[in-house]
């Protein structure tokens, strides 16, 4: 058993897409053990009633993830589990083994992003399809929340396997001739002008130059190289225009999303789609399993670097068509925490615009745009809009943070 349990931790780790707080006083290991076993409950329910679940388990380099996969673990084997224990790995490798393994489930230990005092989990089901809002985490946390158990007849067992050289050679098959730069990525290393969040499911670039290079112009470069006549392109909705533009220019089908890794990985498997980006530095591929991957992405863009025989600078340039602001938050005022109410509000003052809900709201006209929506990890109101010209930018950006501070 666990060393803390019965320890206090909060509810609010639960969030649209993953599970993520302060360790040790929003997340610890109560809550991992406890979370461990509604995830092997909700899995057996969901597609292996009846047989011993096989999930796999590895973590970033968080100090505190090894204590949180212990505790993990401890749950997962009162559940009589059968636990493939991977070590450290980034949740794109994560990916990669449970559909190698055909695993059952796993659970990558980490926070992404998040700076180094928190600490999380990414739960997935068979084959990597990601657990969120509407797809298990409802009932996760409710069951964990609850905290009874009892436990398996026999207790689950654990063995230990290292993945990197299978992991390697999948890469290498994709970019043959990039197996140095793969080598180097897998080993941990870092390239100039790439930069991976923690856990590697997210890349951000920068040109030769060290300009950064927005996650969206990223997706519509790389929308060139995969959007054939017919083929499917997901893109979340506060991209560029450029993006859709780029898709169609190529023949291929641009489909908007939600901003989230298990909406977007939902969206790709249910269209089929070979391709999807998010401003945010996220990209997914059919080739890897419909998931994102930092890896994968820098690969991509590394190998028409070489084809095209330019910079990234150059490879980007006309893709500079519109004048975009940087995502712009603003934390809400008491009056603003009925999300609903308060962005229907914002809506009405645009009443001959083209609307969408789909995340938040959209408000769009054929000089510019903009998006505003809650944050599905933090308490935020985040707002991206988009001109036709600096000018109309700036009007537009004065005007719209006036609006939400009122």
């Amino acid at each position: 058993m666990h060393k803390i349990a019965q320890k206090s931790w909060s509810e609010g780790i639960f969030k649209a897409y993953d599970i993520r707080g302060i360790y040790p006083t929003e997340i610890n290991e109560d809550a991992a053990y406890k979370i461990a076993r509604a995830f092997a409950r909700h899995l057996r329910i969901s597609n292996a009633e009846g047989r011993v679940l096989k999930i796999i388990v590895s973590t970033d380099a968080r100090k505190s993830s090894p204590a949180l996969k212990e505790a993990f673990s401890d749950g997962l084997l009162d559940e009589g589990a059968e636990i493939i224990d991977a070590g450290l790995t980034t949740t794109p490798m994560h990916y990669f083994i449970l559909n190698k393994t055909g695993a059952d489930g796993g659970a990558m230990i980490t926070a992404s992003h998040n700076p180094p005092e928190f600490n999380g989990v990414k739960l997935s089901k068979q084959f990597a399809v990601s657990i969120g809002a509407g797809s298990g985490m409802e009932e996760i946390k409710n069951d964990s929340l609850r905290g009874i158990f009892q436990n398996s007849k026999n207790r689950g067992s654990i063995v230990k396997k290292d993945f990197s050289g299978e992991y390697t050679e999948f890469l290498t098959g994709y970019f043959p001739r990039l197996k140095s730069y793969i080598a180097k990525f897998v080993a941990g290393e870092k390239m100039p002008g790439e930069s991976f969040d923690f856990d590697g499911d997210r890349v951000m670039f920068r040109d030769e130059s060290g300009k950064a290079v927005p996650g969206d112009k990223i997706t519509a470069l790389l929308a060139q190289k995969y959007a054939k006549p017919g083929e499917k392109i997901i893109y979340d909705i506060p991209s560029s225009r450029t993006v859709k533009e780029e898709i169609e220019a190529a023949g291929g089908i641009a489909i908007e999303s939600r901003v989230g890794h298990s909406f977007i990985k939902a969206l790709m498997k249910k269209e089929n789609a070979v391709f999807g980006g998010e401003l945010s530095g996220h990209y997914y591929f059919r080739d890897f399993f419909y998931s994102d991957s930092g890896i994968f992405t820098a690969l991509a863009v590394l190998d028409l670097m070489r084809v095209a025989k330019k910079p990234l600078s150059e490879l980007i340039k006309p893709l500079a068509r519109y004048y975009k602001s940087e995502e712009i938050n603003f934390r809400p005022k008491a009056d603003q925490s009925g999300a609903d109410e308060f962005l229907d509000k914002i809506a009405s003052h645009f009443p001959d615009a083209k609307i969408s809900y789909l995340d938040g709201i959209k408000i769009e006209y054929a000089d510019w745009w903009f998006n505003l929506r809650s944050s599905n990890t933090e308490d935020l109101l985040r707002l991206n809009i988009e001109a036709n010209t600096p000018e109309l930018l700036e009007e537009k950006k004065k005007f719209l943070s006036v609006l939400i501070n009122q």
